[in-house]
């Protein structure tokens, strides 16, 4: 089965983690045995999709997603970011990470996003 036919389905799994969110992306990886099926196949099926988190189910590995940097308008401070990046997050189906910087001040700052997509 190729890759890309490897990718049925994609979901994000969001949990409350140390004030920030853990994310998740499911990857179909066809059927998978056992724990030491999982460990020698999901790695290879996540490589692209910010590498495998441990997680599997009989035909899915858990892959952790990647990060990226997204444009947010201009962010005041934390507690604007708090309100503006889970917008900008929600937008991509992604993840806010936490994270925020300003690249233009006054004009620009971008969102840490996690994104179920293959690099």
């Amino acid at each position: 089965m190729e890759r890309k036919a490897l990718l049925v389905w994609t979901s994000m799994i969001l949990a409350a983690f140390s004030g920030a969110s853990a994310f998740t992306c499911d990857v179909a990886s066809g059927p998978l045995y056992s724990q030491s099926h999982a460990q020698s196949t999901c790695p290879g099926v996540c490589a692209s999709w910010g590498g495998w988190n441990g997680n599997w189910t009989s035909y899915v590995c858990g892959c952790k997603g990647n990060y990226v940097d997204i444009n947010a308008g201009p962010i005041w401070d934390n507690n604007h970011a708090q309100t503006v990046c889970p917008q900008v997050a929600s937008g991509v189906n992604g993840a806010w990470s936490g994270q925020w910087t300003t690249t233009v001040p006054g004009e620009m700052s971008v969102c840490g996003i996690f994104v179920c997509s293959s690099s």
